[in-house]
């Protein structure tokens, strides 16, 4: 007998609310991917085709918990998809996982990202148990290595040549949050 799929969960803030994606995201998350300022820094190349958000909402609606989640970021009052943030390269038995996140242009600078990311890594040092949060982040991205830093996380080293976007090597910023940072440096986490 197989298992139920697990449940997504909701996860709340004061002005979002975090959800599974559902396909009429598509049109919002491809403002997001077909913006060149937004997607920069990003570790695929910018969407020129709606075709191409439609699939990545698919591959976000049909994951693997243990491996990764997507959560479309909505605004609470609406309902309506403003960007997305996700865990990926989870090790759930390792109690670790890497973020990413990003927000529809027009949202930006708005405090949403660190509202969202912040409830995600609630969800994922609270409900999944894990001890390691990290995130990649390109050298020159300044606001997303400055939400990592407010939110705790700290840089571990640089990754040379670690992603191909493209045709093009781009280097990575190592940052890292864990469980006994949040805990004030206590052991045995």
């Amino acid at each position: 007998m197989s298992k139920a799929p697990v449940p997504h969960p909701i996860l709340s803030t004061t002005r979002l609310r975090l959800r599974q994606f559902h396909p009429d995201d598509t049109e919002a998350m491809h403002r997001c991917f077909s913006d060149p300022a937004a997607m920069r820094f990003w570790n695929h190349p910018v969407h020129t085709k709606p075709i191409e958000s439609e699939r990545a909402v698919r591959r976000f609606i049909d994951c693997t918990p243990s491996y990764y989640r997507f959560w479309a970021v909505t605004e609470a009052k609406t309902n309506r998809c403003i960007g997305m943030v996700n865990y990926h390269d989870g090790h759930i038995r390792s109690r670790r996982a890497a973020i990413g996140y990003i927000i529809d242009p027009a949202r930006q600078r708005e405090g949403i990202a660190m509202e969202a990311v912040s409830a995600m890594i609630d969800h994922c040092f609270g409900d999944l148990g894990l001890h390691r949060v990290q995130a990649l982040i390109h050298p020159d991205n300044a606001a997303s290595r400055r939400l990592a830093e407010k939110l705790g996380f700290r840089c571990e080293g640089q990754l040379r040549d670690h992603l191909r976007v493209g045709e093009e090597w781009r280097d990575d910023m190592l940052y890292a949050l864990l469980a006994t940072d949040l805990r004030g440096g206590e052991q045995g986490a």
